[in-house]
């Protein structure tokens, strides 16, 4: 029996070509996507390794500077210990050069050359106060005069507003490294970093030294609980901080990965259930001729076995070759992301082949038992498989209609509670339902959508509408498989759609402002004025920040408010305090143990006050008024801007970004933010997010539409004596085509249309468990993106039906009733 499937797979090679082809996109896209985890976790490691080689120990989480020193100290007394430097790194902006402003990190240099792993470019090492090398893709040139600011810094004597003006003198070699992932990359001596940043800055030391017990001899002079770790244990610790989101984008990959996998098993399952009716007359001879049952299911497996095997291995070939082609573009295009450390996980290769395989078993299950259903008596009639029954079990109609009914509701208790995970749970039991109940929607839907071919094409048409539902059980698996992929498509997309215009709205709620302008260290007072003088501005408040102690010593910050003032730059109310009250958030009074219309004391340097405490709106910043503000020490700390109504989205970034810029000028520490400044980032991510959704889950509609010109050729084999006796009747080879075309049009219009309209109820539930049913308006929903999904899915019907229908049509007539 082996012997006989071997043969029988090689001279039908071509017939299981297509589900070959499934098979190997989608272990391609799994191992593809593990290979590319791995090679970046790799990549990022061994980049960070660099800084942390030549450390034998790392000491983390140290406090200041004196006590950095003094944990400096005591580690350069151990046995075995050669060199000890303290590494200081903090947050700064920096701006000048020509290169505008630049946010990163600002590093100290160690002392010791044994454990400076910087390289030089060009340039030297700094040396003196005033003076920085920077990292090779700074923008920056040797020579430059730019301005630091340490963000988060308080401004003192030394440095008005935080800032300092500094020389670039020399270029670090940060290619392919990961520090490149942190922004603009300042390195400064140990001392300058300490003017800079004082308390502010993150401290480690790093130990060069021998010995094995070097780690244990460092710890055994510092306080317990201290962390001390190798330099190989800090970088992958490092590495982590890393690839935190990376292993998320992972797992979303991933996931896109396994819709792929279940339309390839659809598209095989359908293949093979077709495959083994066109050999019906070759399997009952095979039983008249004494094989049992049992040897045509094994036989029926091992085909599958091999043909998982041999596609499953070439998709690791080909996922490894993309991962690798993906590395070699990262090089060419100087990628910030390093990618030079191809990793290609034994693991991931496994769980690819295994994944292939094992889908492909399963896959041929169902048309393996079919296959022993055929009597020795079959043999006695035609190769065609006879017409299909469009009766499906009672199992699987109730279980679809239990997935359909409770899953829309369960879907519809998530939108009127607002609980995107119930929502989420609901839409994949009525996508289920959806699926169960193919068999009973697919086949009416191509009744019904048929009736315009087959006016429009006349007989020809009609033809190709009967030959769609004459087998409803692979006309479904067909659209099955398109649909599955169609469906998650038309939900991203009309997800992505309507959170754009509900995210607004939501923004406006959490952030009643248009503009926010705010520094710890305090803002100049004529900021408020020039921003006032801006273009598309309509309203400018001022508001005076203080940090006191509240009641039992809870340090609270506040922020003094002109009423007036603030009322005309708001966009969501909020309760503005009188004179003698403090309005505190919901969470705030939870936090401090207090309650509304009871009095609180606040204390600031000396002075006390009493103020009768307001119930606030959920979110908002404590407020107090600005007399009240004034007498606790407030000062200008943060300025709230409203913008004109009449304007479009480019206005509004236009005018965000005057008001950045003269808060860069007037005030560097200062950090703008607001409903502005989050709506484009928001336009931002989702218009990434959708060209990413959309080119990751179109690999699931190729595959599915591989299954449709599969099924197209499959029934090209079954229906030769048909097509043979049509043309003897005179219809033409382009008549014959036109057949073809039409019935693969007809499937793929089908599965597109129900997957876009899924997809919008699937889309539009979601974005309204998360924003509520207001944030769903006929105006937000992509009308014009969801045709073209219907219209491509047609379009590609017809080029999945061009290769089988040239093949029907070129048989003659009385090679096609020869059989």
């Amino acid at each position: 029996m082996l012997r006989l499937t071997l043969a029988q797979v090689r001279a039908q090679l071509g017939r299981v070509l297509a589900s070959g082809v499934a098979i190997v996109i989608a272990v391609a896209f799994v191992v593809a996507t593990l290979v590319l985890g791995s090679t970046l976790s790799a990549s990022v490691t061994a980049s960070l390794a660099g800084q942390y080689r030549s450390s034998a120990v790392v000491v983390d989480d140290l406090g200041g500077v004196d006590e950095a020193a003094a944990v400096a100290e005591r580690v350069a007394g151990v046995a075995g210990v050669r060199a000890v430097a303290v590494d200081a790194q903090a947050p700064v902006k920096v701006t000048g050069g020509g290169a505008g402003s630049l946010y990163g990190t600002a590093s100290s240099l160690a002392e010791s050359p044994e454990l400076r792993w910087q390289t030089l470019t060009e340039g030297r090492y700094p040396s003196a106060p005033g003076e920085i090398a920077v990292g090779s893709d700074s923008g920056l040139a040797v020579g430059d005069t730019v301005a630091v600011t340490v963000r988060g810094a308080r401004a003192d004597e030394h440095s008005e507003r935080g800032t300092e003006s500094a020389t670039v003198v020399g270029e670090i070699d940060l290619s392919g490294t990961a520090q490149r992932l942190e922004g603009v990359s300042a390195y400064a001596t140990a001392g300058q970093l300490d003017s800079w940043a004082g308390e502010a800055a993150h401290r480690e030391i790093r130990v060069a030294g021998d010995g094995a017990g070097i780690k244990d001899a460092v710890a055994s002079v510092l306080d317990p609980g201290a962390a001390v770790s190798t330099g190989a244990e800090r970088a992958e610790q490092a590495s982590a901080g890393y690839l935190g989101d990376v292993d998320e984008i992972r797992n979303v990959l991933l996931a896109f990965a396994a819709v792929a996998v279940v339309v390839a098993g659809l598209v095989i399952a359908n293949t093979f259930a077709v495959l083994f009716a066109s050999r019906t007359r070759e399997l009952a001879l095979l039983r008249c001729v004494g094989a049992t049952a049992t040897q045509i299911r094994r036989g029926a497996r091992i085909e599958a076995l091999v043909l998982g095997a041999a596609a499953s291995l070439a998709g690791v070939l080909l996922g490894i070759a993309f991962a690798w082609g993906v590395t070699r573009a990262a090089a060419a295009f100087d990628a910030p992301v390093p990618l030079d450390t191809l990793a290609v996980p034994f693991g991931g290769v496994v769980a690819g082949f295994l994944v292939g395989v094992v889908v492909t078993l399963i896959a041929a299950v169902a048309p393996a038992r079919a296959a022993t259903k055929v009597s020795p008596l079959a043999a006695l009639t035609p190769v065609e498989a006879g017409s299909e029954p469009a009766s499906t079990s009672r199992l699987r109609v109730a279980a679809g209609v239990v997935g359909l009914v409770g899953g829309g509701a369960v879907l519809a208790l998530g939108v009127a509670e607002e609980q995107v995970m119930l929502a989420c749970a609901g839409g994949i039991a009525t996508a289920l339902g959806v699926v169960l109940l193919g068999r009973i929607i697919v086949p009416r839907a191509v009744a019904v959508l048929g009736r315009a071919p087959a006016r429009l094409v006349g007989p020809l048409g009609e033809l190709a509408v009967g030959n769609a539902l004459r087998n409803p059980r692979r006309t479904t698996a067909t659209a099955t498989a398109l649909l599955v992929g169609v469906t998650v498509t038309a939900t991203m997309v009309v997800g992505i759609a309507t959170v754009g215009a509900a995210a607004p709205r939501a923004l406006d709620e959490q952030f009643p402002v248009d503009v926010t302008v705010d520094a710890d260290g305090g803002l100049p007072a004529n900021l408020g004025p020039l921003v006032r003088d801006t273009e598309q501005v309509t309203a400018v408040a001022t508001l005076l920040g203080a940090e006191v102690r509240a009641g039992d010593g809870d340090r609270l910050d506040v922020l003094g408010i002109d009423t007036s003032d603030v009322t005309a730059t708001l966009r969501v109310p909020l309760t503005l305090p009188r004179t003698g009250e403090i309005s505190l958030s919901p969470e705030q009074l939870d936090a401090i143990g207090s309650a509304p219309g009871t009095r609180l004391e606040l204390e600031n340097a000396g002075v006390r006050r009493q103020l009768t405490v307001a119930s606030g709106t959920e979110g908002q910043p404590a407020l107090v008024n600005s007399s009240d503000a004034v007498a606790l020490g407030g000062v200008p700390r943060t300025v709230w801007i409203r913008l004109a109504d009449d304007r479009s989205d480019r206005d509004r970034t236009d005018a965000l970004n005057e008001i950045t810029s003269l808060a860069e000028q007037f005030a560097p520490t200062a950090e703008v933010g607001g409903a502005v400044a989050m709506r484009a980032a928001v336009d931002s991510v989702l218009d990434v997010l959708l060209l990413v959704v959309v080119g990751l889950l179109s690999v699931a509609v190729l595959i599915a539409l591989i299954g449709v010109g599969s099924t197209m050729a499959l029934s090209v084999v079954e229906r030769r004596r048909e097509t043979g006796l049509l043309r003897a009747l005179g219809v033409t080879r382009s008549g014959v085509r036109c057949v073809l075309i039409c019935e693969a049009v007809l499937v793929a219009v089908v599965a597109s249309a129900l997957g876009v309209l899924l997809g919008s109820v699937l889309g539009s539930a979601g974005t309204a468990s998360v924003f509520g049913t207001d944030a769903i308006v006929p105006g937000a929903m992509p009308w014009l993106q969801l045709a073209t999904i219907v219209l491509v899915g047609g379009i590609a019907g017809v080029i999945a039906a061009l290769v089988p229908a040239r093949t029907a049509a070129k048989a003659t007539p009385l090679q096609a009733l020869a059989g």
